[in-house]
């Protein structure tokens, strides 16, 4: 048997799912000023996958979240890789 809580607060902004896209979400719009709530359905944190591609998009929106910086010491870049199809 599970047991849930039940709780009512009112905010303007909700975030579903608390991964990657859905916290630097809640961080972009704490640095404008804009109060959020992030709402994930595991009970704790998980450290699964093995490792996150990142485009050069996806470099410009971390260094509008002021993440870049560290996140670059810590890179590995990608030289070259190949797509596979699985049939």
């Amino acid at each position: 048997m599970s047991s849930t809580t039940t709780y009512m607060e009112e905010k303007e902004i909700v975030i579903v799912g608390g991964g990657i896209c859905g916290l630097a979400t809640a961080l972009a719009l704490h640095k404008k000023g804009m109060s959020s709530i992030v709402l994930e359905r595991a009970e704790t944190v998980r450290t699964a996958g093995a490792a996150i591609a990142i485009f050069t998009n996806g470099w410009h929106a971390l260094v509008q979240l002021g993440l870049a910086t560290q996140l670059r010491d810590k890179a590995i870049p990608i030289k070259a890789y190949a797509l596979q199809s699985p049939c």
